[in-house]
Formats: structure tokens, C-alpha cells, sequence
């Protein structure tokens, strides 16, 4: 279990994990990137998930996986069990976003305040904002992202898309995370491709 999900599990209301993933969506995101940015909110998991899902589609329609269940986020979840694996994920998505925005280097005390402001408007309790702040002054934990969601493609693909969503690619070190991520992440050309032209990224 990977510390960020035993972070959300068992709070009782998880800040930040469904109900505030669209506040820090919003937060990291910013302007930028037109409609398919409006779109997210607390739509995030759902689009992520049906993007995941295609893309395993396709990779099983071409004998290059099995069949595979449609990820979390899809449909709505009916059995503890269940919001259970969509807190998590989402927990693991809200990870992905924070350290994507390290990518370049530095969060900057600008992009900080911003991103916390947003928090707070948005109703993350002191907690919830408090671990954001500290996790923003970390360095880059690619490597636990990465055995966060080991053994899950579905999970996998939506990391790097929210890791897409959540920097505009315009310096190097940022073309360089997302493409050493893939890499981590074990995924395929035509998969990275078809999350790219899906939020317009070249």
C-alpha cells in the first residue's frame, strides 16, 4: 500500500480523494488546454477510466492483452469494497498530478499559493491542505508512483493521463518526466499516442 492511499483510507470523508479531486484538478490545472481542461472537475475519474479502457480494448482486440473489466471511476461504486478501490485510485491520480507538477523542478511560491488557495475555497479541511503543501515540497516520487499501480494497466494508463493533464509540456525536464514515466510505466506507443491526441497534447 503505498503511503498516499493509507493517507486517505480511513478518514471518513476523504478530503481529497472523489469529493476533492475536482478542486485539485482545477488547482493544478489552471487555465489552459480549452475544453478538454473545462471538462474535468469531478468528472476526472470517469474520463481517465474510459480513456484506460479503451485503450485496453484496443490492446486486446490486437492480441496484445486480455480482456479487462472496466476500470474504477466508470460506473458508480455499490459495495464498500468498491469506494473503497475508487478512493484509492483516485488518491494514486491526485499523486500522479503532484508530481507531475514538479516535473520542471520547483513548484514556485506563485503555483503554491495558487494551488492551496484552491484547496481552500474549495473546502479541503486543514489536514487535507496540509498534506498537499508537504507533498509539494518533496522531491519527484516517480518510482513509488509507479509501484503504486504495478500489475494494474487500467490505473496505469489513468496516471499518465492525469500526469499529462496536469503540467503544460513547454520545458525539457517536462517532455523528459513524461516520457521516462511512460517508460515506468510500461506502456505502449499507440497508448501514450491515443492520450495525447485525446487532450490535444503534441
Amino acid at each position: 500500500m503505498s503511503p498516499w492511499t493509507d493517507f486517505w483510507r480511513g478518514r471518513g470523508g476523504n478530503s481529497l480523494a472523489i469529493g476533492g479531486l475536482a478542486a485539485l484538478a482545477g488547482a493544478l490545472l489552471g487555465g489552459g488546454r480549452g475544453a478538454s481542461r473545462g471538462a474535468l472537475g469531478g468528472g476526472l475519474m470517469a474520463i481517465l477510466g474510459s480513456l484506460a479502457y479503451s485503450a485496453l480494448q484496443a490492446r486486446a482486440q490486437s492480441g496484445a492483452s486480455a480482456a479487462v473489466p472496466p476500470p474504477v471511476g466508470l460506473y458508480e461504486p455499490s459495495t464498500p469494497a468498491e469506494e473503497q478501490a475508487l478512493d484509492e485510485a483516485a488518491a494514486i491520480v491526485v499523486q500522479a498530478m503532484i508530481n507531475a507538477a514538479k516535473a520542471d523542478g520547483q513548484v514556485d511560491a506563485t503555483e503554491r499559493a495558487r494551488i492551496l488557495g484552491r484547496l481552500v475555497e474549495d473546502g479541503a479541511d486543514a489536514e487535507a491542505q496540509a498534506y498537499v503543501e508537504a507533498e509539494l515540497s518533496k522531491p519527484l516520487a516517480t518510482a513509488a508512483l509507479v509501484e503504486a499501480v504495478a500489475g494494474r494497466p487500467d490505473l496505469a494508463i489513468q496516471v499518465y493521463g492525469a500526469s499529462l493533464l496536469a503540467i503544460d509540456i513547454d520545458t525539457p525536464a517536462e517532455t523528459d518526466y513524461l516520457r521516462s514515466l511512460a517508460n515506468a510505466l510500461q506502456l505502449d506507443a499507440a497508448t501514450v499516442a491515443s492520450l495525447h491526441e485525446a487532450f490535444g497534447v503534441h
